[in-house]
């Protein structure tokens, strides 16, 4: 016991004068799983680390839990987004982490963190927008919170679902071939046309580009599909730019990756927008975040079936984008075939 506390205090004297910012969201995650570890013991539960922690109430069933918070002026320009979207897209970055887990989506939770001159006309719209996607995929809205704040609009959902078969980021192997559901960049180009207007937008592109960003679609009947066929090693949804995503795969299940720049499938949205802003739209792929598409690693000789088979299916390809390697790194196969070592990007809180 001596022992202990020495060493919870020699920790304590390293960090008490360290911020969030020195150390990261990373790291500050991990040092938090560490403390609150409960020691989930039986097989097949999750804790903190993945996009969802599962849990079981139903024998023969997994109960998978999320929670995200969205915070005025960092996640969303509140005058940039009408409340229907705002509610719609809260409720979508939920459900995209259920899919991710290839969860059935259930139940949400949803408390505001309300300044006292919020319009009552804004609360409601924003509930409507998010009880329309409720709708679409049979969720209800069982509970939560409503608080006063002096501060920014605050937004903290918690979604739950059940699965058979629950999909991790953990678990790729060398030989993965590297897929996701759809394509990328859409999103950030609806981002920048909400910073720089650019006038010069052709209308079906700035359409394109704001559905994009204002309502993803989540990704929950393709997820349950893709849990059910034991092909899938590894899976994380697109919330923060597909290089931090893949680096969450990547250090999760001890690998590297290659992906390959010819086989990126770049939205239309995302190539207009970086030629009339002069941006490269590779950085609106791999680092602009909030696609919420899948990322998924495959086993190799699963790929050629899987691909077909969600094809039927869902209408959309399965966009092979490179595969799983030996190692720690990410590198870009460049389409000259040029190999370029690629640092983690992406959006990060601190």
């Amino acid at each position: 016991m001596t022992m202990l506390i020495y060493r919870y205090r020699e920790f304590q004297s390293k960090v008490i004068n360290v911020n969030i910012s020195q150390w990261g969201e990373k790291k500050l995650i991990r040092e938090i799983a560490a403390l609150v570890d409960s020691e989930l013991c039986e097989e097949g539960l999750v804790g903190i680390g993945d996009d969802a922690a599962v849990t079981v109430l139903t024998p023969g069933k997994r109960l998978v839990t999320t929670t995200d918070m969205l915070v005025e002026g960092i996640h969303f320009l509140r005058g940039s987004i009408p409340p229907f979207d705002l509610g719609y897209k809260a409720l979508a970055v939920n459900l995209s982490d259920l899919a991710a887990m290839g969860a059935r989506a259930r139940y949400i939770y949803v408390s505001l963190a309300l300044n006292k001159e919020t319009e009552v006309g804004f609360v409601l719209d924003f509930y409507r927008g998010l009880k329309s996607l409720a709708d679409r995929f049979e969720v209800q809205v069982v509970g939560g919170d409503t608080v006063g704040s002096p501060g920014p609009l605050v937004i903290s959902i918690t979604a739950q679902g059940e699965a058979d078969k629950v999909l991790l980021r953990s678990g790729a192997n060398p030989g993965d071939v590297l897929c996701v559901t759809g394509t990328l960049g859409a999103s950030a180009a609806g981002l920048q046309l909400l910073l720089d207007p650019l006038t010069d937008c052709p209308a079906a592109i700035r359409q394109e580009a704001l559905q994009g960003h204002y309502r993803p679609v989540p990704r929950l009947p393709e997820g349950h599909f893709l849990a059910s066929t034991g092909a899938v090693t590894a899976a994380i949804d697109l919330s923060d730019g597909i290089l931090k995503d893949l680096g969450e795969i990547c250090e999760r299940s001890g690998c590297g990756a290659a992906l390959r720049e010819k086989l990126l499938p770049l939205s239309f949205a995302a190539q207009t927008v970086a030629a009339l802003t002069g941006k490269d739209p590779l950085d609106l792929a791999l680092s602009g975040g909030e696609d919420y598409e899948l990322l998924l690693a495959v086993k190799r000789e699963c790929f050629p079936w899987l691909a077909g088979e969600f094809a039927a299916r869902f209408g959309t390809p399965l966009y092979e984008i490179g595969e799983i390697c030996d190692g720690k790194e990410i590198i870009m196969i460049k389409a000259d075939g040029e190999r370029e070592k690629l640092a983690y990007g992406g959006f990060t809180h601190f």
